[in-house]
């Protein structure tokens, strides 16, 4: 079912990302991110992890300057998809996102009861993925939000139970554009900045092409 920004928010008047790493939420959600800052809404993007174990080799990256980049490139992202979405930052290690604890009181804090809590896909193939999608589900049954997860791995690799009733949200032409800037700043996972490890991760173009053409997908967990 294709769905409009209106159809996604069904009357919240905020947006909130869980996304697990940096880059997460560009890939999941930048278009709607975008569409939805120009039209007025408040949006904030929580990364939990820092992303540190992309390139565990990496001589010229090691983990804490990793992170960094990893940081100051999620920065530069939100702000090509919309000047004034906020970030914030839990700075939990690579492949330990929590599922509950602490993270949600933090969360919560950040959030009002009228928000859309988007959050990955508890079915992605990826740990830290399954965990965020966990703790989004503390959170919904907190606050009391409207909770949509986006599939990330979920759309390419083989999975058990696939996702029902997807919401396809195609944006404009103007979010698309911005979505193709804001990766475009993840150069530390989209190009090969960080060349001293070759077992580090680097997304395949075509990959990245289908994430910037195919429409964003929702669905209601």
């Amino acid at each position: 079912m294709t769905a409009t920004l209106d159809d996604l928010l069904a009357g919240r008047t905020s947006i909130t990302v869980i996304a697990p790493h940096p880059d997460d939420e560009t890939l999941g959600c930048g278009r709607l991110l975008a569409d939805a800052r120009a039209a007025g809404i408040a949006c904030t993007v929580v990364c939990v992890t820092d992303g540190a174990r992309s390139h565990p080799n990496s001589r010229r990256y090691p983990p804490e300057k990793l992170a960094a980049l990893r940081r100051a490139e999620l920065e530069m992202a939100v702000q090509k998809l919309g000047s004034g979405i906020g970030v914030d930052h839990l700075g939990y290690p690579d492949c330990a996102a929590p599922q509950d604890g602490p993270a949600v009181d933090r969360i919560c804090l950040l959030m009002a009861p009228a928000t859309l809590l988007l959050s990955p896909w508890r079915g992605d193939p990826h740990v830290d993925h399954q965990s965020c999608a966990t703790l989004a589900a503390h959170v919904t049954k907190r606050m009391g939000c409207r909770h949509l997860a986006y599939p990330i791995w979920g759309r390419v690799r083989p999975v058990a139970s696939p996702p029902t009733d997807i919401l396809r949200y195609h944006g404009s032409a103007e979010a698309a554009a911005r979505k193709r800037d804001a990766l475009a700043c993840h150069c530390s996972q989209m190009t090969g900045l960080i060349d001293d490890d070759p077992e580090g991760f680097v997304m395949d173009a075509d990959l990245q092409a289908m994430f910037l053409t195919e429409p964003e997908l929702f669905h209601a967990p």
